[in-house]
């Protein structure tokens, strides 16, 4: 970190590949896809690298577009539809007015319950193909925690404000806590709980069902079932537990 401040914020590359003597500038296009088992979205970037000595460093960071957020489709209760996602992916690039040979790098993560999914490799290297030249992750609850902190600021937030720095961040089937200090992730947890457990479609009936959501049932004697309705009173109970 010390070495970052010193240059004013700027992160160093070195050995990536571009021609230090025809290029002083490097325009670099960017991806980040993220899949979790709640939603899913993209965010495209362009970073702006310039030549320091034999270094590049990065001077311009710009997200010029985000996705709109999509709730992770499935076609079947523990597998997620990777056409319904695929297609999605397509038009978000339109929308960007992106093709995918014109990005040179980015990231697909699969976050949350996604990364357990049977078909979760399948997905992974299907974005991989279609998004052009990718690195995929399957970021697990600890991963996931420390990517969330450095994400939402708190990591930085420590280091600015001297502070110890809480993030909390609440996902579709898990939940993760950081703790940050000086700029890093000093303690973290995860939970095996989240904001989407129990899925419905329009009338009420039950779609899906992650494993947390089935255990709290099973403590209160409710019994959970797709296709089934929710009774408010067993929805309220499930809530409040």
């Amino acid at each position: 970190m010390a070495d970052e401040e010193a240059q004013g914020g700027r992160i160093f590359f070195s050995s990536t590949g571009r021609s230090l003597v025809d290029e002083d500038e490097v325009v670099v296009l960017s991806v980040g896809v993220d899949i979790g088992s709640s939603t899913s979205h993209l965010v495209f970037s362009r970073i702006v690298l310039e030549r320091l000595d034999s270094r590049y460093v990065v001077t311009i960071r710009e997200t010029f577009y985000q996705s709109d957020i999509l709730l992770t489709p499935y076609c079947g209760e523990d597998e997620i539809d990777a056409a319904a996602l695929g297609a999605f992916i397509e038009r978000q690039y339109r929308d960007a007015k992106v093709d995918p040979e014109e990005i040179d790098t980015g990231a697909l993560i699969l976050t949350g319950v996604a990364v357990g999914r049977r078909n979760a490799r399948n997905i992974g290297e299907l974005f991989a193909r279609q998004a052009g030249k990718m690195v995929a992750v399957s970021a697990g609850d600890s991963l996931e925690a420390v990517m969330a902190a450095h994400g939402s600021g708190a990591a930085a937030r420590s280091i600015r404000e001297g502070a110890t720095v809480m993030n909390v961040d609440i996902g579709g089937g898990t939940s993760k806590i950081a703790i940050c200090a000086d700029g890093r992730v000093s303690d973290l947890t995860a939970l095996d709980l989240g904001a989407r457990l129990i899925c419905l479609d329009s009338g009420g009936r039950i779609m899906r069902i992650e494993e947390a959501a089935r255990r709290f049932a099973t403590e209160l004697g409710i019994g959970l079932e797709s296709g089934a309705q929710l009774a408010p009173e067993s929805a309220r109970a499930l809530a409040v537990r």
